[in-house]
Formats: C-alpha cells, sequence, structure tokens
C-alpha cells in the first residue's frame, strides 16, 4: 500500500503533498569483469523493467559504476573512460510502485 502525506495552512490551502513508493526488494545480481574490457556490460535478470525498477551497485569505498533497467536485464556503465580493473560487482534489485 503507497503511503503519502498532506497538510494544509490555517486557510485551508493545501502546502505540502508529499507521496510516497513501496519498495520491494526482488533480488541480487553479480558481474564479473576482466580487466580492459568495454565499459558497457548487460546482466540479465527475469521480470526487470525500464519503469519502476533501480539497481543499486554494491561497491567501495565508492562507486564508478551506474546501472540503467531494461526489460529482463540491466545495463551496467562505467563512468571513467579507462583503468577497468578485474573484478566481481555485486547488485541489489529493488521494484517500487
Amino acid at each position: 500500500m503507497a503511503q503519502g502525506l498532506q497538510c494544509w495552512d490555517s486557510s485551508g490551502r493545501l502546502v505540502v503533498d508529499l507521496g510516497d513508493y513501496n519498495m520491494r526488494f526482488m533480488g541480487t545480481a553479480s558481474l564479473s569483469i576482466a580487466a580492459g574490457t568495454t565499459n558497457v556490460w548487460t546482466v540479465n535478470f527475469n521480470g526487470c523493467r525500464t519503469v519502476g525498477w533501480l539497481i543499486v551497485p554494491l561497491t567501495t569505498p565508492f562507486s564508478e559504476f551506474y546501472c540503467v533497467p531494461q526489460n529482463n536485464s540491466f545495463s551496467v556503465r562505467y563512468t571513467p573512460t579507462g583503468g577497468i580493473q578485474a573484478q566481481t560487482l555485486n547488485f541489489e534489485l529493488y521494484a517500487f510502485e
């Protein structure tokens, strides 16, 4: 069930109208990349959609990667233009309504 908050001032005017989304954990995924490879990868994840999905890369100390949801997959993109090291990336996937 979605949630929200509405507040009115003393004149009856709506001054705050916040809606919220329900986030649902959908699962995890991982991607192993080799050093010196391309800057874009595709990870298959059944049920993923272009809207209403959030993919969070779990890299530390900060993320040089970002994700773009697609239908039944998501793309992983490397922000810098070079210097990719061999590593395994882990992701958490969430759907919201």
